[in-house]
């Protein structure tokens, strides 16, 4: 007589595992998240073992097949192209421009094979729209409007596309899970059928993801570490521009990013990002100053903007638009210890131009250098670039792509840069002057 299958319960966010129903699971401390799943010991016995194959075995060129989409930025941040058999992860705010983009890369890619845009949120005269609007009008894309994630496996294998994409996979649901579609079970399983369909049978796949409120795909977690690459789109719903970065990437570095437009007719990729975020001409108002940063292997120049005004309140108001607050009352404390300047009797607002946010600390000399260009009434020279972390002392630290960041800019027609005395031996370019400062009050020696 064979053995009795055994309950047991499986939290569907972090995969823990009880032989009792929990209420809370005590790894992730999700609510509500644990499912029954049955195993049967007679039936574990009875499995064959596979055959595995050596690694040997196939060359890395035959392994690593890429689809190249056309679209010079998606592809770079992709590593170079959609890998076949791969599964792709997409998230963004509503309104990005989710749907816009994959549209646009479904039809460029018709032109070479069949495409299936499965849609669970629009009918197929809505995406019939958006395709007149983005000009797309290809016999090879083809539009299925379903949720049943069982129907859209079998028309899958049913058509035999080149890429199957699937928006968004929050609106999908299956019979292999409990919930409403968009509960955490129903999006842990139908990723992983949609990763079954792309391993099994070498068709790419590429989900749309809701993001919450805190920035993060929604559904369980385990969602992300399935996948083979997440990406985001990013930028403000009432601005042009938007940044496609790469959180993971199992074929590529996820340190790239590109930078797109949105226009009438859909995302166009932006060939030089610098001159979207620097005023006309490069001659920079009083409270300006241009600094670098670098997405990935792309350095990008942006103008910060900063105006000290005299305060009519109590307490002095600082505000902070593209960078973070705290680092901006960090930076204001250094000028007003280390440079003497009296700033409590200040408002101090910065901005940097085009939306795009100073994550990289390298933009701190640049940003304290517009305070006091604000403070002095003196406009910074022209044509220069400015870049390197302040530390507490006043010091100015070295960043990452330096010597990049120089040639890069000289290209752009900038003459002088400002840079970390850390670069003094390591940084040489002939047409420009470099200026290597060693603290805050050297930068203000050089520039005012």
């Amino acid at each position: 007589m064979g053995k009795k299958k055994s309950k047991e319960y499986v939290c569907t966010v972090c995969g823990y595992r009880s032989p009792i129903k929990l209420g809370r699971c005590p790894e992730c401390g999700s609510w509500n998240s644990f499912v029954e799943i049955e195993e049967n010991p007679a039936e574990e016995e009875s499995i064959k073992p596979a055959k595995p194959v050596s690694i040997a075995s196939q060359s890395v060129k035959a392994v690593e097949k890429r689809i190249k989409t056309g679209l010079k930025e998606f592809d770079r941040v992709l590593g170079g192209g959609i890998v076949r058999g791969s599964i792709i992860l997409i998230g963004g705010e509503p309104g990005i421009g989710k749907s816009t983009l994959l549209l646009q890369v479904a039809g460029i890619l018709a032109d070479f094979g069949k495409v299936l845009y499965v849609s669970g949120e629009e009918s197929y005269l809505q995406i019939r729209m958006r395709a007149n609007r983005l000009g797309i009008n290809k016999e090879n894309l083809l539009v299925l409007t379903e949720q049943n994630m069982e129907k859209i496996k079998a028309t899958v294998l049913s058509e035999n596309p080149s890429l199957v994409i699937i928006d968004s996979v929050q609106t999908m649901q299956t019979k292999y899970a409990e919930g409403a579609p968009g509960s955490v079970s129903q999006v842990r399983e139908c990723t992983r059928i949609s990763t079954e369909i792309a391993k099994q049978y070498d068709i790419p796949v590429i989900l749309v993801g809701h993001v919450t409120k805190k920035g993060g795909i929604a559904g369980p977690k385990t969602v992300e570490h399935i996948v083979d690459g997440v990406f985001y789109i990013e930028g403000e719903r009432m601005d042009v521009m938007r940044l496609f970065r790469s959180v993971k990437n199992r074929f590529g570095t996820t340190n790239e990013a590109g930078i797109f437009e949105m226009r009438e007719k859909g995302l166009v990729e932006v060939e030089n990002p610098s001159l979207a975020f620097i005023s006309d001409g490069g001659v920079l108002p009083i409270g300006s100053a241009i600094t670098a940063i670098v997405e990935g292997t792309l350095p990008i120049f942006i103008e910060v903007q900063a105006l000290a005004t005299p305060t009519y309140f109590p307490m002095p108001r600082r505000v902070a638009n593209g960078m973070d607050y705290n680092r901006l009352l960090l930076i204001s404390a250094i000028l007003e210890k280390r440079m003497h300047l009296k700033l409590g009797g200040y408002d101090i607002y910065m901005n940097s131009v085009g939306g795009l946010k100073l994550s990289e600390r390298s933009s701190d000399l640049a940003v304290a250098v517009s305070i006091m260009s604000s403070l002095f009434e003196k406009p910074v020279m022209e044509k220069t670039v400015i870049f390197g972390e302040l530390g507490l002392g006043g010091e100015v630290r070295p960043t990452v792509g330096a010597e990049r960041k120089v040639k890069q800019g000289k290209r752009l027609g900038f003459k002088n840069f400002v840079l970390p005395e850390f670069f003094k031996e390591k940084v040489r370019e002939e047409g420009v002057n470099l200026f290597f400062v060693k603290n805050i009050e050297q930068a203000k020696e050089v520039l005012f």
